[in-house]
Parts: structure tokens; sequence; C-alpha cells
């Protein structure tokens, strides 16, 4: 009986070893190419939503041409950065107009 009892333990333990589950957990982070959570809206918020279709307005409009004044590319970036919802002076409004200056600069 003692015999039958352990391999009975035995036959648990190797199933035991056999099944392995594991959960994690990973914070989500921004793609690279996903302007509005990396300007910190959170993604399927109304604010998100409206920051990604003026976003995807802004990149069908294209670069600007080589003549254009930097000046004016400055303005434009700040405009739509206004336009996404950020508030002027602060850090994420502040990334919002290099990169879309960047965007907007001659290739």
């Amino acid at each position: 009986m003692s015999l039958r009892l352990l391999a009975v333990l035995a036959t648990a333990a190797l199933a035991t070893a056999c099944s392995y589950t594991e959960t994690r957990t990973v914070a989500a982070t921004p793609r690279s190419d996903d302007s509005c959570a990396a300007y910190g809206y959170t993604p399927g918020t109304s604010d998100y939503n409206i920051c990604a279709q003026r976003e995807a307005a802004a990149r069908q409009r294209g670069r600007m041409n080589a003549d254009y004044a930097q000046g004016r590319i400055v303005a434009d970036s700040q405009d739509a950065c206004s336009s996404y919802g950020l508030v002027s002076g602060t850090p994420r409004y502040d990334s919002c107009v290099q990169r879309e200056i960047s965007y907007r600069s001659p290739s």
C-alpha cells in the first residue's frame, strides 16, 4: 500500500512540475510613433481621440517646402500643439512643439 501511495505522490509531483503557469503584469508604454500617447494622453479617452484626429490631419498636409520660413514652421507647430489640447509652457507642450517642428522641417 505504501508503494502505491508513493507512486501516486510521485505522479502528482511530476504532473505539477509539468504544468507551469505564469502571469505577468506589464506596464504599457507608448509606441514611438504614437504622438498623442507621448504627449501624455491616455489611449481610448476622448482627449486622446481628439489629439489623434488632429495629429492625423496635420500629417496629411505633409512637410513644408524648403523655402518655408523657420519662424512660420515654429508658429505652425505651436498652433498644432495648442489644437491638440496641450498647454503652452508645459513639458508636454514643449515636446510636442519640437516633434512638430521636425515633422514640418524640409527633409
